[in-house]
């Protein structure tokens, strides 16, 4: 009984949380709670914070009114939950949720393991938020787990003792993620993600400006939406380039195997932006990396340890759209070289980025 977990997640099904989905999937736990960074009801019905704090509206009010009345009552109700269920760890995915989960596993004896993501680490009206909280959690919690080196060094910045915080990147399933041949494949370029300001849609089509100069027939497909979506079409269409980019809103894991399958190299320009906010590690390159395609991006975030420079992709600075441009060309002239690097990057992937070999070390430390 010791080991019986449960999951604590803001939400169920947020297309861009492949790798939170995928982590509920593997590791089946025996409950799960969402919605919100206090997740407020249990995934079986089983469970939901009592009136009036179930009604939205109310608890909304109170917790910006009486913020220090809403987490007792909360601490207390989900206290008794986990108690009743004899659950024995609690995995928080983001910081703010492992904030808001703390007290109660201290008062049910749960053992907890926060798992940060991006934005928790990293955003500077998060930490400003959270930062003294961090602090009370990070001493509580049983591991702090970082999905990149990067964010491990923050995370122990932010006061996590070293020993607690590890290392895990997110994983993927090469059964899934087939290889292709980049080098067989037309000049198409690809990028997969979320329309945000850390992902600057804005710098891609930029640079494919200068790309689409210099090879003609080469394309860029975009996936995804966000709250830069619009602006990056009109962008498009500003540079004339309308015909030559296709947006194809949120496409399903096969349509993005099968997008992946026609590339010839996966792009993506990652920077953090001036709220702070950052990536932990693109979920998007790791799929394209299994798939045997070369990467250029950016030296930020996880990307600096998904990608090898010079060996499996290139990278250059948040910003510079045009030396990520010129890399983008060398490329696309250079199908021999695609290859090379495509299954330098699908070997890299089986070594390090293995999905069950990560879930694994999650599971050591739920079955302690």
């Amino acid at each position: 009984m010791k080991n019986r977990l449960c999951i604590a997640s803001p939400n169920l099904a947020a297309y861009s949380e492949t790798f939170i989905r995928d982590q509920i999937n593997y590791l089946q736990p025996d409950f799960l709670i969402y919605h919100g960074n206090y997740p407020v009801k249990s995934k079986a019905g089983d469970w939901k914070l009592s009136f009036p704090f179930n009604v939205t509206l109310i608890r909304g009010i109170v917790r910006r009114i009486f913020p220090r009345l809403f987490h007792i009552s909360y601490t207390n109700s989900l206290a008794a939950y986990l108690v009743k269920h004899k659950v024995g760890i609690l995995l928080a995915n983001y910081g703010p949720v492992g904030v808001s989960v703390v007290d109660a596993c201290q008062k049910a004896g749960v053992r907890l393991i926060v798992h940060f993501h991006g934005f928790d680490a990293y955003a500077f009206g998060t930490i400003a938020k959270y930062q003294h909280a961090y602090k009370n959690m990070f001493s509580v919690a049983e591991r702090i787990v970082a999905v990149s080196t990067e964010m491990r060094e923050e995370l122990i910045k932010l006061g996590a003792a070293p020993g607690k915080v590890v290392f895990i990147p997110y994983g993927i399933n090469q059964e899934k993620f087939t290889s292709t041949d980049p080098a067989a494949n037309g000049p198409l370029l690809v990028n997969i993600g979320r329309f945000t300001p850390k992902k600057a849609p804005d710098l891609l089509i930029k640079a494919f400006r200068i790309v689409k100069d210099a090879v003609p027939d080469a394309r860029l497909v975009m996936v995804g939406e966000g709250e830069l979506f619009e602006e990056a079409k009109t962008l498009a269409a500003s540079l004339h380039l309308s015909d030559d980019i296709t947006f194809t809103g949120v496409q399903t894991s096969e349509q993005i195997v099968t997008l992946l399958h026609q590339a010839r190299i996966y792009v993506q320009h990652s920077l953090r932006p001036a709220s702070g906010d950052s990536e932990g590690t693109p979920v998007s390159i790791l799929e394209a990396c299994a798939c045997g395609l070369p990467v250029v991006s950016t030296r930020h975030a996880g990307i600096k340890d998904a990608v090898i420079n010079g060996q499996t992709g290139w990278l250059v600075a948040e910003g510079d759209y045009k030396g990520m441009a010129e890399k983008i060309i060398e490329l696309l002239k250079d199908p021999a070289t695609c290859r090379r690097m495509g299954e330098a990057s699908r070997k890299w992937m089986a070594e390090a980025y293995d999905f069950k070999s990560q879930m694994k070390k999650l599971e050591e430390f739920i079955k302690v």
